[in-house]
């Protein structure tokens, strides 16, 4: 029999237990928000306004709610801060705007993505170019689109990081083994989305119907396709943990780190679509072990590449990974001044009812319009104008971690060669190896 140190490969991209906590096992937040949710939300007729408990503070009642809890404290203390961390990474550093100008420039027109998609089908209307009751479907368009933008973007950066630990322990990695992670993979991220839209409570949340109500032999399309996305997933699951097992068997070491960053993330993903409760913070739930991964590896990242004395070791950017202290402190006071927070909610009020004197003469479209949600379009058009902060990460994190194709990030990460049993089309997403 042989030891468990040859029967596993467990090379960490950081240090083995920094990898634990930050990378591996970063879904632990995610599993802790699920269990409160579950443990409170149950017995509220608004779980996510209403407290579940009351906390005296000073003499002072603060009303505790998961609203508070879960979606603030990850928004403001988690996923916001992740954001800075590209900026720091490189709008900040001089070299980057030598090397990727073009990129780092055009990153900044997602600020106007959002509002143009929101006014466009507006001005059509207004013009006669579509019917008046389509004006308001660029809101909604948007919103799916980010959404959607959003969740491939954390699922990528999973699947960076899977090809980031490929990299670092070859003697469990060949083509085969290449070829099962790219056909499993999408399964168990991505069919979770489908038991989601297809879920009977569905229509519950508010999203828009996408068609799937569409009846087909008595049955909804949504009702017919349900249970067998179900059971994809779990016909992935389980071969794929029959395929790790029969490897193991035949004493081809296995990727520890790998099979466990996929035992935390890929059954949370799951979880946060399976029931109506859960996904009302899908959000949170799928994105705090992301933004904790992010965080920590641009961190390293930072020290290794501004450690030197060099010119590069006096630039804002190099100021930012100073310290851990100041690398929090600089991404809180950006999430609190640019992004969320009551300082963010001042300006942006400000500011929208600046447009809505300016938007006026839409046809009436502005306060209350059908599918605002009852806010006014100016405050949608900020909301979307702030969003470009998210937008603008997702594009440029896209690009700035290509390392089968920058060499100094090879340098920096001491990563390997690209492998000959991946292709650069095949590893392409966030982190990209």
């Amino acid at each position: 029999m042989r030891d468990a140190a040859t029967r596993f490969s467990r090379v960490p991209l950081i240090g083995w237990r920094t990898d634990l906590v930050w990378i591996v096992f970063s879904s632990g937040v995610g599993w802790a928000y699920l269990a409160l949710i579950l443990a409170v939300g149950r017995g509220l007729d608004n779980p996510i306004r209403d407290p579940f408990r009351t906390l005296e503070v000073a003499g002072a009642a603060i009303p505790l709610t998961l609203g508070l809890v879960v979606v603030a404290s990850w928004a403001i203390l988690l996923d916001a801060p992740h954001l800075f961390a590209t900026l720091a990474r490189t709008v900040l550093d001089p070299d980057e705007w030598r090397s990727r100008g073009g990129i780092l420039a055009t990153s900044f027109a997602f600020f106007l993505l959002g509002p143009a998609m929101i006014l466009a089908p507006r001005v059509a209307a207004e013009a006669g170019l579509l019917p008046a009751a389509a004006a308001p479907l660029g809101g909604l368009v948007f919103l799916v689109f980010f959404r959607l933008w959003a969740y491939y973007h954390v699922v990528r950066q999973h699947w960076g990081f899977l090809r980031l630990y490929a990299r670092k322990n070859p003697a469990a990695e060949d083509a085969l083994e290449f070829r099962v992670d790219r056909w499993v993979f999408p399964a168990l991220f991505y069919l979770p989305i489908g038991w989601y839209l297809t879920a009977p409570w569905y229509g519950e949340t508010g999203m828009p119907a996408l068609g799937l109500g569409t009846e087909v032999a008595g049955r909804s399309l949504a009702a017919w396709l349900h249970l067998p996305v179900g059971t994809v997933w779990l016909a992935a699951a389980v071969g794929y943990g029959a395929f790790q097992w029969s490897c193991f068997r035949r004493g081809r070491p296995r990727n520890l780190p790998k099979l466990l960053l996929l035992a935390g993330t890929a059954p949370l993903h799951a979880a946060a679509f399976a029931s109506p409760l859960a996904a009302l913070f899908a959000v949170p739930l799928v994105t705090a072990g992301h933004n904790l991964q992010y965080q920590r590896f641009v961190w390293d990242y930072g020290r290794r590449r501004y450690r030197s004395s060099g010119a590069a070791a006096r630039t804002p950017a190099a100021f930012s990974f100073r310290n851990p202290l100041v690398y929090f402190a600089l991404g809180l006071a950006f999430t609190l001044l640019f992004y969320r927070g009551p300082v963010a909610g001042f300006l942006a009020a400000g500011f929208a009812g600046i447009l809505d004197s300016v938007l006026l003469p839409l046809a009436g479209l502005v306060a209350g319009a059908p599918g605002s949600g009852g806010g006014s379009l100016g405050g949608q058009v900020v909301s979307a104008a702030l969003l470009g902060w998210a937008m603008q990460h997702y594009y440029l994190d896209a690009r700035i971690w290509r390392v089968s194709k920058d060499a100094r990030l090879r340098r920096v990460l001491d990563a390997a060669p690209v492998s000959a049993a991946e292709s650069p089309r095949a590893s392409a997403g966030t982190l990209r190896s």
